[in-house]
């Protein structure tokens, strides 16, 4: 039997630069700082053998180092890549249970990870090492977009290694996201020619000369190649040493190093080549049984073989399975097998599986790569592995999908069926286009009424998805057309075409769509419709101005929800109850709402409705006039929504933080985020038209632009009173419009908005904001002195505080025009101080002038507790952050400490480390223990 001599173990050579560098890094996080870094190569570089030194030194120096290797296999197996190697740390396990025995979504599972990360780091620092990175699948790569910049303040580092150009994939992309965000990257290019002549004597154990170095050029530097084809010119003879000197004799050389690499495997015995070719098969470690099984073999009779391939050092032995030393070789030996027999192998490896009650993705993907076509039962399997990653991993969910149709004959019926569930799918992973193309040519066949409505059903939602309400709206009114449309659909329809059109400016329709999908999800069982219809209605009866209704159709979609559960609880219609609450000054119940809400939504696993309560919960902390906690809640609903690529919800949350800027006086941050969201606009994403002409024309008003400010409103000038959304979300936007059109002397449009917050007050006298809006507006319409000081009366019982400010100072405006310059320096000086503890510095430097221009100094801010410079610049909310970052807790422990979410600490934590200038937990911790002893 041939036999062939494994390549020698050659010592790391030519990397002293870049390893230098990665000591450097782990030496920064065992002292406490973390981050990523990024291993970058072709095949066969040295990756692997730097990431093997690295794990090394860093056991050394007293981190803990959790090794994982990625797989082209992981793509079907959410968070295989990461979990594999986190499961694997050493010296100590990290407690994972908490993943387990959960329906959560993608983003629960990244959030629960993240939080047994974050955990086991405060008993020390780790490593954790994913090679092949380029294979993570869907759920790995989206934990790595959101958990290494959540964790860089952690003694956590992320060493992640990969191919320079490796086929197109979710992980390659997710790691040049990361180094676009300033993770760092090591880029390993051909070893040089020193360190050429060092390998060569390393493998020979002999001074090369240049017959040797001439042929190792062909290598062009590439490590693992190069050792290949010097252990085959040793294993033909053809290497001479004498005197310690390596020369190459003979004239039938390897034509170069692919070669070489054949022929060491043609080195192997035919059944040590046959146990390879069916272990490539498996795309993971594999058994020897396994292998057997392709074969049609004994394992008993390929045991030789499997020794004979570990001890070449082809496979590495892991426990009771093999796994290829490098994934050239089994690229190499899978490529050998000719096509029709990797599909039957493929075939019979999918009916192994299915025997030895392996993950049904795995049987899923051999099914696929065996070609089956007209095989309904494979189609099945496959379509039943889609299902059961849909919620962690819709994308790789929607391609499984994808293979499963083009499995099925065109005439089969299931194939439309299974065009219905990819397109929602793909709706899911951002890919609208695709979604669209697919269910309109799905449309174009000859389908069922069931099934031409679910596809349409399916591009609604897709669309919806996509915020691109009005297609929505359209796809929603196609399928309820069709006449024999089944009912339970049309309750989902109604219910999306209901909210499509809130933001189309078709309210009445709006309404009565809430009111069909109400009627007919009671009717069907449809709950999840009922209660999204009840939602639309909710917001429909708020622009009407009738806020005692909107209450009463929120809490019947959250009584709906609470009793069906399941898909009723999904829709989490406490959002709504807490916005309407928010409305009606009633700050303390929308909390709650807030609260309870999002613990249930925890519960469910639904992290798609996160930047949705951020969002919400935003716009109640800014009412409060918090507007620290305000941008740090927004930012985390912006961070959350493009992970998620919900690029809809950035829309409302840009435009919130806009306002924010603006209030603190930071107008190139708003500007920032203006045109964020109108690079979504742009894009085809609609939002409530209040939302982005609103944010839009308060930076016009702060740039002293007030004519392009009415420009921009002029829509919402022309709705009054009929649509009065606006001011219940913010009451002071009613005098707000009233000063913008008067600044330009347009007094019709100015009056017109006055009229139509009076109409709102007067149809919620219990709402005190309202009233003292309505007397504001009427005071600055009429330069009516007494109806300002109603305003401003009115606003002392509101907890409104920027409201109120605002009030007192075009109150005091007036005053001073009628020549009471004492009450004019009381209110401002008043004013001031609420916009003081607001953090609303571009008010108090606005007032703060106009006191000058009285002959008045503004008051002095209370002397601040004394603290060392660098914490000096933090508010009083970042201040407690860190404190309690100091006093050793983790992220979700503050969070509960504070009432928050964890992204919302994560939030407030980036700002204070750049105010702070530090980049870790450790460094903070010693300036906060530093200057702030008893």
């Amino acid at each position: 039997m041939p036999s062939v001599r494994p390549a020698p173990r050659s010592t790391l050579v030519g990397r002293d630069r870049e390893l230098a560098d990665l000591f450097g890094l782990l030496r920064a996080t065992a002292d406490g700082v973390g981050g990523c870094v990024v291993l970058t190569g072709p095949p066969g570089i040295g990756k692997t053998r730097m990431l093997t030194e690295v794990q090394r030194h860093a056991l050394v120096l007293g981190l803990a180092v959790a090794p994982g290797r990625a797989s082209e296999l992981d793509r079907l197996a959410p968070l295989t890549s990461l979990l594999s190697a986190v499961r694997a740390a050493v010296p100590r396990p990290v407690d994972l249970s908490a993943l387990r025995d959960h329906d959560g979504d993608r983003l629960w599972y990244v959030d629960r990870l993240g939080e047994a990360l974050e955990e086991y780091v405060t008993g020390g620092p780790l490593l954790v090492v994913v090679d092949d990175a380029h294979w993570a699948d869907e759920l790995s790569a989206l934990a790595l977009r959101v958990l290494v910049p959540r964790l860089a303040s952690t003694p956590l580092r992320w060493l992640l290694a990969r191919w320079v150009a490796p086929p197109e994939s979710v992980g390659h992309a997710a790691i040049d996201r990361l180094v676009e965000e300033g993770a760092d990257q090591i880029h390993l290019g051909p070893l040089d020619e020193d360190a050429v002549h060092l390998l060569c004597a390393n493998v020979l154990d002999a001074t090369p000369d240049a017959t040797v170095l001439s042929l190792a050029a062909q290598g062009r530097g590439n490590p693992f190649l190069l050792e290949q084809f010097l252990t085959a010119l040793k294993d033909t003879g053809q290497i001479h040493i004498s005197d310690g000197i390596a020369s190459v004799i003979g004239s039938e050389l390897p034509s170069g190093l692919p070669s070489a690499v054949e022929q060491r495997l043609r080195g192997l015995s035919g059944e040590a080549r046959a146990l390879l070719r069916a272990g490539s098969i498996f795309q993971r470690a594999f058994t020897v049984h396994e292998a057997a099984r392709l074969l049609g073999l004994p394992a008993t009779r390929l045991m030789p073989a499997a020794e004979e391939a570990v001890s070449a050092e082809v496979l590495l032995a892991q426990d009771t399975r093999l796994v290829y030393a490098h994934d050239l070789w089994r690229q190499a030996m899978y490529n050998s097998v000719s096509g029709p027999v990797r599909a039957t192998m493929h075939h019979e490896a999918a009916l192994a599986a299915q025997e030895q009650g392996r993950p049904a993705v795995e049987v899923a993907v051999h099914l696929v790569k065996a070609g089956l076509t007209g095989d309904r039962g494979a189609g099945e399997v496959v379509r039943v592995a889609a299902e059961e990653m849909a919620t962690r991993a819709p994308s790789t969910a929607a391609d499984l999908v994808l293979d499963a149709w083009r499995m099925l004959s065109g005439y089969d019926e299931e194939r439309s069926r299974l065009s219905a569930t990819a397109v929602g799918l793909l709706a899911s992973a951002g890919r609208v286009a695709e979604a669209r193309e697919l269910g309109e040519a799905t449309l174009r066949s000859g389908l069922d009424p069931r099934t031409r409505t679910a596809v349409l059903l399916g591009l609604a939602e897709a669309l919806k998805h996509a915020g691109q309400n009005r297609a929505a709206a359209d796809y929603a009114q196609r399928a309820l057309a069709e006449p024999a449309a089944p009912q339970d659909l049309q309750a989902r329809l109604h219910a999306i075409r209901a909210h499509a059109l809130l933001f189309v400016d078709d309210l009445p329709e709006a309404d009565r769509a809430g009111a069909e999908a109400d009627r007919l999800g009671q009717a069907t069982g449809e709950y999840a419709a009922s209660a999204f219809g009840s939602t639309a209605r909710c917001t429909v009866a708020r622009s009407d101005g009738r806020l005692s209704d909107a209450v009463g159709y929120a809490r019947r979609a959250v009584t709906v929800a609470d009793t069906a559960g399941g898909p009723a609880l999904q829709q989490h219609p406490r959002i709504w109850l807490g916005d309407t609450l928010t409305a009606m000054d009633r700050f303390d119940e929308a909390e709650q709402a807030y609260a309870v809400g999002r613990r249930m939504a925890e519960n469910l696993g639904t992290g798609w409705s996160q930047p949705l309560w951020h969002f919400y919960t935003a716009n109640l902390l800014a009412a409060r006039g918090r507007l620290d906690d305000a941008e740090a809640e927004a930012q985390a609903g912006v961070h959350i929504a493009e992970e998620l690529t919900a690029l809809q919800l950035c829309v409302p949350l840009r435009g919130l933080l806009t306002r924010v800027a603006i209030l603190r006086g930071q107008l190139p941050v708003a500007h920032g985020h203006l045109r964020a969201m109108e690079r979504l606009c742009n894009d085809g994403i609609t939002a409530a038209p209040e939302e982005i002409a609103w944010s839009t024309s308060a930076l016009q008003m702060a740039d002293g632009q007030p004519a392009a400010a009415l420009r921009t409103l002029g829509a919402l000038y022309r709705w009054v009173p009929g649509r009065l959304l606006m001011f219940s979300n913010d009451p002071a936007a009613g005098p707000e419009l009233v000063r913008i059109a008067l600044a330009v002397g347009a007094r019709a449009p100015a009056r017109a908005v006055a009229e139509a917050v009076r109409l709102l007050a007067d149809r919620n006298p219990e709402v005190t904001s309202l009233a003292g809006a309505a007397a504001h507006a009427e005071g600055l319409l009429h330069r009516d002195l007494a109806a300002l000081r109603r305003g401003v009366d009115r606003f002392r019982d509101s907890p409104r505080p920027l409201a109120r400010a605002r009030a007192m100072e075009d109150t005091a405006r007036a005053e001073n025009e009628a020549g009471r310059r004492d009450r004019a320096v009381r209110l401002l000086q008043e004013a001031i101080e609420e916009c003081a503890r607001c953090g609303a510095c571009g008010p108090v430097d606005r007032m703060a002038k106009a006191l000058r221009q009285l002959g008045v100094r503004a008051p002095a801010a209370e002397p601040a507790p004394a603290l060392p410079q660098p914490l000096a610049g933090l508010t009083a909310t970042e201040l407690n952050l860190a404190r309690l970052v100091a006093s050793g807790l983790t992220n979700k422990e503050i969070a509960e400490r504070i009432g928050r979410s964890p992204h919302t600490v994560d939030s407030h934590l980036r700002n204070i480390f750049s105010k702070v200038n530090v980049n870790s937990r450790v460094a903070l911790t010693r300036i906060v223990l530093g200057g702030d002893r008893p």
